[in-house]
């Protein structure tokens, strides 16, 4: 009889821990902070069409910034958003991917489309955005809150130093997060939270 107890015991508990482990898991997250909105901004993307902060209404969107000579973060940040193109592609129908190149005297609309097509961009769902470098820095620095600054090496020659976050803006133009996406697991909160803002 004691040994049936013991057991009926270590079950309930099995039970116990199992039903507090589903009810820990249907607790809802908290709301994603809300860190600013998109700023007021007017450029171009890839095909020269205008694009601007009204453009990323109604969507939800991740912006990354990089320009195409780059030779170190930025391919490593557009592999990632290829990968959540195909991710969201099957999944999500109305998440936009918007890269801002921080380089606009090289990155002009044709420069883009280039780059583009190596990526195998979605034109449907994911922009390339160039402008004049004012505008730019001041929609990217300004109202991003990304670093991005030009650096003379010399012989008409310079590179740009800038940051490598990705940033998630809600439906309504809100800045929810910034996000590095170096490792598979910094990857996974990026797409869990793009999911959570699509529901």
């Amino acid at each position: 009889m004691s040994i049936l107890r013991a057991a009926v015991g270590v079950g309930g508990l099995a039970l116990a821990a199992t039903l507090a482990l589903i009810a820990r898991s249907m607790r809802p997250h908290a709301p994603l902070p809300v860190l600013g909105e998109v700023p007021a901004f007017h450029l171009l993307d890839e095909r020269g069409t205008p694009f601007t902060d009204v453009s990323m209404r109604d969507h939800v969107s991740v912006v990354d910034f990089i320009f195409t000579r780059c030779p170190s973060s930025c391919p490593l940040l557009t592999r990632r958003m290829a990968d959540l193109q195909s991710r969201l592609t099957r999944d999500e129908g109305d998440v936009r991917l918007v890269s801002f190149s921080v380089d606009p005297e090289n990155d002009t609309p044709p420069v883009l489309f280039k780059y583009a097509a190596d990526a195998h961009a979605d034109p449907a769902r994911w922009s390339f955005i160039t402008g004049g470098a004012d505008d730019v820095q001041k929609a990217v620095v300004v109202g991003f809150k990304m670093s991005a600054a030009k650096i003379d090496r010399g012989a008409n020659d310079y590179d740009v130093v800038h940051g490598d976050w990705f940033v998630l803006v809600d439906r309504k133009g809100a800045i929810r997060g910034y996000y590095p996406t170096g490792t598979d697991a910094e990857f996974a909160t990026l797409v869990q939270d793009v999911r959570r803002l699509e529901r």
